[in-house]
């Protein structure tokens, strides 16, 4: 039989119906909500909803917790499920003249939603200098200058070489840190030698700049750190020596040209189709990595960047010409204006649907505000509560001041908006716990307990404080969103031991099994273009947790996640994260149809020895990569 919507709804609310079954959305006049007044009534089937397509002949994981497997799948012409289950139950649901695709046998699962990156900086990427591969001094310089000849090639005389992706823990020897001799270097043979470049660290967290791009940023002996900011300099002198670090990097972002809207939506188009070819059809977006240092400040030159990019969105989604669902945040610095954003809270309902029925929904909304608390562990500025085992100079320190910081979590708080925080260290991840569980006392009897938007986001989360379970413990009383990358993980592995020591770097690393013994929701993305964006790097190293390959042993074998369990943390996790659970994550009636066909025939494919691929990708029931039907890959 088709499944009555949400029979015995499983308590985690994952599969809350945006067309009225289960938990209605909050009355804030700021949020729109998705649900529709009443029931389906007499508009349930055919009658009432025009059958877009059946989808048939495939392996479907429906990532639901009740009934995880289906045959078919009925979509209407609005985008949304109308009945999912066996073949025989969807075709009655459906009618018999409704048309039929079949999916050939494959293994369906619901759209990756990716819980954390950077949309535009990852366009930007793809035709930068990718520096992730590099493995040593003499590469870093041929790669640089390779890259630097074939724009004097392209009569390309003024633009910056910009790039990254660099990590001296992956080189032989390691540990080596470019500067910006090395830059000289590599551009000495070329047309423009004084061509300023700025290349990042594979965490974002510092990068290396040029003679001439220190010059243009006026970085010199005499120039001070900024606050939550360090420019490296030589030994036994103050003469900088190319690395900027965390908010320090502002002074370098300042003078880089700016792309105009043109080159932004270019950018954004490379992402969208990009992430596509991945099976990602959401993400939650943090802006522009090159707008996020100093935007602790309010209204500051680098979050008008990431406020016009709001902007450019929100026309491509007007024009039809957003192809992913985009769940934005903007700095928390500037909470109040986030809060008076027309686009804030739900996703739209638009009018478009048959018969009354739901019609399509927009795909931008402005979803909260981001805020960080301290830096990476592979540049030294995540902030512990204890010294750095190989620098006990430092143990790092916040970029923020706490007390303005807890202030504004308070205050988004009160005004409904959902907080993420970056917090890498075990010093800044309890801090932002505790700066959640203030905010949550608070305000628990100013406003309903049940206001969608409120769920507290800890982005990262990498290092907990010891013992991990009584940290566990605190995210679940605060309600905390656990939203985590397992794919940085893979990076760190080669320093975590070394910067930390064993006990801190393996029992507090990287605990997504205790998170979920807790019931700590658990929300998967990739950072991109930090780290890799392919999903199903992420979901192996969230299973396996050691590169495939490696003769390493597992990072804590105790936190590995079994396949489904890691697969729920990118779908239904990452909804839960961007407060889309029951129209995201799960494919179920009432839900967009957002999903992804895969060459695999089950949910055990990430212990084969090649990962999936993406045969073809569907939003709102439409396929907008690969072959409609998933005959065959287009690439």
């Amino acid at each position: 039989t088709v499944q009555t919507p949400h029979a015995g709804e499983a308590p985690d609310g994952e599969t809350a119906c945006p067309l009225g079954f289960g938990k209605r959305g909050d009355t804030d006049p700021h949020v729109r909500s998705f649900h529709t007044s009443g029931s389906l009534g007499a508009g349930d089937g055919p009658a009432g909803f025009h059958i877009a397509r059946v989808f048939l002949n495939a392996t479907i994981w429906t990532g639901d917790g009740l009934i995880p497997f289906a045959d078919a799948m009925a979509v209407t012409s609005s985008g949304r499920i109308l009945a999912v289950g066996t073949e025989k139950a969807v075709l009655a649901a459906a009618g018999s003249d409704a048309p039929k695709v079949s999916l050939h046998g494959r293994f369906v699962i619901p759209g990756i939603q990716d819980a954390h990156l950077h949309l535009v900086s990852g366009g930007f990427r793809l035709n930068q200098l990718d520096l992730s591969r590099c493995v040593g001094k003499d590469d870093f310089i041929r790669q640089t200058r390779k890259f630097a000849a074939a724009l004097d090639a392209a009569g390309d005389d003024t633009s910056w070489v910009l790039g990254g992706g660099w990590d001296e823990s992956r080189w032989d020897p390691p540990g080596v840190l470019p500067s910006k001799e090395w830059l000289t270097e590599a551009l000495a043979t070329t047309k423009n030698p004084h061509r300023p470049v700025w290349l990042l660290r594979a965490d974002a967290h510092a990068g290396v700049a040029s003679l001439d791009a220190l010059a243009l940023a006026q970085i010199d002996a005499q120039t001070t750190d900024p606050p939550g900011g360090v420019i490296g300099r030589f030994p036994d002198s103050n003469t900088p020596d190319g690395l900027v670090k965390e908010n320090a990097i502002a002074l370098i972002a300042s003078v880089i040209p700016k792309p105009d809207p043109h080159a932004r939506i270019a950018a954004f188009k490379l992402a969208f189709q990009f992430l596509l070819q991945n099976g990602i059809t959401a993400v939650s977006d943090f802006g522009d990595v090159d707008a996020l240092a100093g935007s602790f400040v309010a209204n500051s030159t680098a979050a008008r960047t990431i406020w016009g990019d709001f902007e450019l969105l929100e026309a491509l989604d007007l024009e039809n010409k957003l192809p992913i669902r985009v769940s934005a945040y903007a700095p928390l610095a500037d909470w109040e204006r986030t809060r008076d954003h027309k686009k804030r809270g739900w996703f739209e309902e638009r009018t478009d649907g048959a018969g009354g029925s739901p019609g399509r929904v927009t795909r931008f909304r402005v979803a909260g505000c981001k805020a960080f608390i301290d830096g990476s562990l592979g540049a030294r500025t995540a902030w512990f509560a204890d010294v750095y085992d190989d620098d006990p100079r430092t143990k790092g320190e916040p970029v923020c001041d706490m007390t303005i910081y807890e202030k504004r979590v308070l205050e988004a708080s009160r005004a409904g908006l959902q907080v993420a925080t970056h917090a890498i260290g075990d010093a800044a991840v309890f801090a932002a716990a505790r700066a959640a569980e203030k905010a949550l006392l608070a305000t628990r009897g100013s406003r309903s307990d049940s206001h969608p938007n409120d769920a507290f986001r800890i982005e990262h989360a990498q290092h907990l404080p010891l013992p991990v379970d009584e940290a566990a413990q605190l995210f679940a009383e605060t309600g905390i969103i656990a939203s985590v990358q397992p794919t940085h993980m893979l990076l760190d592995a080669f320093i975590a031991e070394k910067r930390l020591g064993q006990e801190r770097a393996l029992k507090g690393g990287y605990a997504f099994k205790s998170l979920l013994d807790r019931n700590v929701p658990l929300a998967f993305g990739s950072d991109w273009p930090i780290a890799d964006v392919n999903p199903f790097v992420a979901l192996r190293a969230a299973v396996e947790r050691k590169e495939r390959g490696s003769d390493a042993e597992p990072w804590d074998q105790a936190q590995q996640l079994t396949p489904e369990q890691a697969l729920r943390a990118y779908t239904a996790g990452s909804a839960r994260a961007s407060c889309t659970s029951g129209l995201l994550g799960t494919l179920w009636r009432g839900g967009l149809a957002d999903f992804v066909v895969l060459d695999s025939l089950e949910i055990q494919f990430l212990e084969n020895d090649a990962l999936p691929k993406v045969l073809a990708t569907y939003v709102d029931g439409v396929c907008v990569y690969g072959a409609d039907g998933a005959a065959e890959c287009v690439e």
